[in-house]
Formats: C-alpha cells, sequence, structure tokens
C-alpha cells in the first residue's frame, strides 16, 4: 500500500474494534465458543443465527449493545458474507436486533413472551432474560432406570438408566410448566447430587460437563393433564394445556435431553416468528 493511500485510511472513520472497543471485545468473549461446522445438517446462517439468538435470549448480549458489521461478522466467523446476512436477517425478523441507519446493528429490548420452544434456550434461561421472578419447585431428582418414552427418546437400551428430574415453574407467581426432563446417566456422573434450585437445569450441565444442547427436535399438542400436575400447577379444575416433547443434541448430534412438559398459555403466550 502506498503512503498516499495508508495516509487516508487513517484520516477515514475509525474502525469498528477502534471506535468501539469494549463493545467488540464483550462481544469477541461471547462468541468465542461459537462453532460452525459445514458437516451439521442446519446450514451455516442457521447455526450462525441459533448462537446469537441464544446469547441475546440469555442476556450475554445486553439489549442496546452494538453488533459488529457485516464484514468483521464474516471474518470472526469464517463465513461468507450471504451467510452473516441470511443470519442477521432472521435475527431481525424476529425483533431482536435493529439495524439504524449510519449507526449500526444493535440488540432489541427482548419480546415479552415466551419464545423457548422455537429456540435452544431453556424456559429458564428465556425467562429470566426476559426479566421475570422465576421460582422452580422439585418434585423428583433421581437416577432411575430409563423407561421406554426416555429408551426412545434417548436411544437407550433396556437398563441403562437416565437422570431425572419433575418440576413446576413458577413465572412472576404463576405456574407455567410441569415438566419432566431426563438425561443419559452415563453422561451425567454424579449429577443428581448437584443444587438445582431456581437455576437453569442446562446451564448447570454446560458449567459442570461442558455440554450444551445446540438443537432440538420439538412435537405440540393439546392435552389435559393428570389431576397429579394439576395439583402441583394448582389449576383447579382439569383443561387443556400444549403438551411439550423435546429431543436436545449435544456439540456432538449426540442426544443428550429428553423432554415432556405441559405449558400453561394462561402464564406466558409462545412467540413464533416466521421468515422468509
Amino acid at each position: 500500500m502506498n503512503e498516499i493511500s495508508t495516509k487516508r485510511k487513517m484520516a477515514g472513520r475509525p474502525s469498528f474494534e477502534a471506535a468501539q472497543g469494549v463493545a467488540y471485545e464483550i462481544f469477541r468473549r461471547e462468541c468465542k465458543h461459537v462453532f460452525l461446522s459445514r458437516e451439521a445438517p442446519l446450514p451455516l446462517w442457521e447455526q450462525l443465527y441459533q448462537h446469537l439468538e441464544n446469547l441475546i435470549l440469555s442476556g450475554k448480549l445486553a439489549v442496546d449493545s452494538r453488533i459488529p458489521p457485516e464484514p468483521l461478522l464474516c471474518e470472526l466467523f469464517g463465513v461468507s458474507k450471504a451467510v452473516v446476512r441470511h443470519a442477521i436477517s432472521a435475527l431481525a425478523a424476529k425483533g431482536l436486533v435493529v439495524k439504524l441507519p449510519r449507526k449500526g446493528m444493535f440488540v432489541c429490548e427482548r419480546p415479552k413472551e415466551s419464545g423457548f420452544v422455537t429456540s435452544n434456550v431453556s424456559l429458564f434461561e428465556d425467562m429470566l432474560a426476559r426479566g421475570a421472578s422465576i421460582d422452580t419447585r422439585t418434585f423428583a431428582f433421581t437416577k432411575d432406570a430409563a423407561d421406554p418414552a426416555e429408551q426412545k427418546g434417548l436411544l437407550l437400551d433396556a437398563g441403562d438408566e437416565v437422570v431425572r428430574i419433575t418440576r413446576v415453574f413458577w413465572v412472576d407467581r404463576m405456574p407455567i410448566t410441569h415438566s419432566v426432563i431426563s438425561f443419559p446417566a452415563s453422561k451425567l456422573p454424579g449429577f443428581a447430587r448437584e443444587d438445582i434450585k431456581n437455576r437453569s437445569i442446562l446451564a448447570a450441565i454446560n458449567q459442570r460437563y461442558g455440554l450444551k444442547v445446540i438443537r432440538a427436535d420439538r412435537w405440540l399438542d393439546a392435552k389435559i393433564p393428570s389431576d397429579l400436575i394439576c395439583e402441583r400447577m394448582e389449576l383447579g379444575e382439569p383443561k387443556p394445556l400444549i403438551h411439550i416433547e423435546s429431543i436436545g443434541y449435544d456439540q456432538k448430534g449426540e442426544r443428550l435431553e429428553y423432554y415432556q412438559a405441559y405449558y400453561n398459555t394462561s402464564a406466558a403466550r409462545i412467540r413464533l416468528s416466521v421468515a422468509d
């Protein structure tokens, strides 16, 4: 590069790294564990979108914080402009980021509805990120032989064990879910002794074992819960609730979580965003 072009570059607008040093370092720190795989079944743009969505919904990327421009995102994640643009467009369509002319991209205030059904973030992390008051009431936390549904959901053999957690979530003093969450016991040695009171189970697993759910298949239907579940959720008379069945996959694509829950939309509606 000649002397004139060097001077022009230095005299121009400062780079994002120079002008937004703190924001850039925070973004780099939170994204340093983001791994995009060309061998994964999901396209690269959707992998990037899900990672950034999780960081925003978990509060690791704060509201109003600035996101690096597209060329820098391409450099950070080693992907093309098309991949970055598709991911950012999906985030914008969901209302998680906004582009301001001549100012840049910023994280938006998070929606007030629950969006955990359409993301990899747990209900605990999703509602906590939205500023809700959370309480958990655990009814069982055991290591036990996998039942037929758990064997099928986690691809276990008869006699294999699971760590099974049964608890009710309360959000802003309203019962929102009754959930039964199961994990292969072989992946979580000693976890049944963990203190999970008012904690995200997935966050605790990630912290202790380095495992996390990076994608999930979920099925929804309407069911009337049992009298016991209605009693635990203090619903009074039985009524149809949204029943959720989910299989979560870890970083290696192996089945990590089998989840069944009854969801009470009176506590929070489920928000779905649709984009081309």
